[in-house]
């Protein structure tokens, strides 16, 4: 329990030290993103969904190389999916601009093996942690987040994904209430130790995007993840309408290499779309500045949600 003073002083030093380009937490590194979203949070729960295909892992990972790579901001990954080598090969590929298949198979071409040579050691320095547990439960997570923290001052953690997170016991036969558990844990844990979490989730898989014409998703589609939405600060999903051949939007943009990152939830902030290029064969998401004008175009084509009043 605190005094008021305590917490009025607190929130002046915070409007006092607020960055000049308006962020209220640190910047994902993509300026549209930033602009809609405000930038990630201390003491937030962020979750990421997306279906199969769309590049969630992906986009995580150029958040994880803008944060510790581009800023140095000591980050935790957590892949209950893929493994140690899968996971590297993505960080390398989309900070290096390198074909992911060709870090697998060993085909890169000359200027790969340059950039792989010239480019590696600035990942190797970079606060950045890595665990990939095949299983893991809640628990583990708090524990391994705790000694993060506490270890190397962490202070944005990805996990990938929700529906692989188990609590102990409790909920045999029950699903919707162990991940409801889970979030919940997820939300104490961002708060008490005052860092980011993102998690990465999936949609279900009878999402009633799928009926829609142009895919999109919307928060319905996480319903059966348990309390995911409610207690999540911000909710996004990443979409490629390519991935479901649509080429063109109603205006005429060309959607080739396009993603879409919509923030469907934003608690701190407003919500909207950010418009992303994407090369999915290096597993990167970067801005073009040369494509601002078109990108400007294209998400009202898209008919972007008005950004309005944060709640």
């Amino acid at each position: 329990m605190k005094e008021i003073k305590d917490t009025i002083y607190n929130s002046v030093k915070r409007i006092q030290e607020a960055t000049p380009d308006h962020l209220i937490g640190l910047s994902t590194g993509f300026e549209r993103l930033d602009e809609v979203l405000g930038g990630l949070v201390e003491g937030t729960l962020v979750t990421i969904g997306g279906r199969t295909g769309m590049g969630k892992t992906a986009f995580a990972f150029n958040l994880l190389r803008n944060l510790a790579i581009e800023k140095n901001i000591p980050s935790l990954y957590i892949s209950l999916e893929s493994t140690e080598q899968l996971c590297t090969n993505i960080l390398i590929a989309c900070t290096l601009n390198i074909k992911y298949r060709g870090l697998l198979n060993g085909q890169l071409v000359a200027e790969e093996w340059e950039k792989l040579d010239k480019g590696v050691s600035g990942i190797v320095n970079s606060p950045i942690y890595l665990d990939t547990k095949s299983t893991y439960t809640i628990d583990d997570i708090c524990k391994t987040v705790e000694e993060a923290v506490q270890e190397h001052q962490i202070k944005v953690v990805f996990i990938d994904y929700l529906q692989l997170i188990f609590a102990k016991t409790g909920f045999t036969e029950n699903r919707y209430l162990e991940l409801n558990y889970i979030t919940r844990e997820l939300k104490a844990l961002a708060k008490e130790f005052n860092i980011t979490i993102v998690v990465l989730s999936q949609l279900n898989r009878n999402a009633e995007g799928e009926k829609r014409l142009d895919h999109r998703p919307v928060l319905t589609d996480l319903r059966d993840s348990g309390t995911i939405c409610d207690d999540s600060d911000v909710v996004c999903f990443v979409h490629r309408p390519e991935y479901y051949r649509i080429y063109q939007d109603e205006k005429g943009n060309d959607m080739h290499n396009v993603a879409l990152i919509i923030v469907d939830k934003n608690r701190l902030g407003y919500t909207g779309d950010a418009v992303l290029n994407v090369d999915m064969a290096s597993r990167r998401f970067f801005e073009n500045p040369l494509d601002d004008n078109m990108m400007d175009g294209l998400t009202s084509g898209l008919d972007m949600p008005s950004v309005g009043q944060p709640f």
